[in-house]
């Protein structure tokens, strides 16, 4: 067990592999001279190897996380050009628009840092920045101008 947090396992994986409660595993930790969990904190007393190690775990659940949500925003994307394509009405176009802006602009925000750290991510920006360019084509073809004078609400 000691190995297992010496190597950088987190409280629940520990627990896991030995088949015990994860507070039992905190109670040890707690109680053992000189082990406790890596963190990657500033005053962590956790080895080197063990923080990056948790560092790098760290980064694999949330560029997961950046790639789910991602997925998300993608089909909400697809959706709304969906209703956009089939909607009539000026106003509801309007919003529909917009939220294809938003949509694109979250989905930007969202792989502008694994474009960065991966150099092969760069085709998936720029079809999505393709896609952005197009989709706000479509809308300015299908949007009626204002016209100068016109209240709108």
């Amino acid at each position: 067990m000691r190995a297992l947090v010496r190597e950088g396992q987190t409280r629940g994986q520990v627990a896991r592999a030995v088949g015990v409660h994860p507070s039992t595993i905190s109670r040890i930790v707690r109680d053992t001279e000189g082990l406790d969990f890596a963190r990657t904190g500033q005053g962590s007393s956790g080895t080197p190897e063990a923080m990056a190690k948790a560092r790098g775990v760290q980064s694999e659940y949330a560029r997961n996380r950046r790639a789910a949500l991602s997925n998300r925003i993608l089909d909400a994307t697809e959706k709304t050009l969906d209703l956009l394509e089939a909607c009539a009405d000026p106003r509801n176009r309007q919003f529909l628009s917009q939220a294809l802006r938003n949509h694109t602009a979250a989905y930007a925000d969202l792989t502008v840092n694994d474009a960065k750290a991966a150099p092969d991510m760069t085709m998936v920006v720029s079809v999505i920045e393709q896609f952005s360019i197009n989709a706000q084509r479509l809308a300015d073809e299908v949007l009626p101008e204002p016209r100068p004078g016109l209240i709108q609400e």
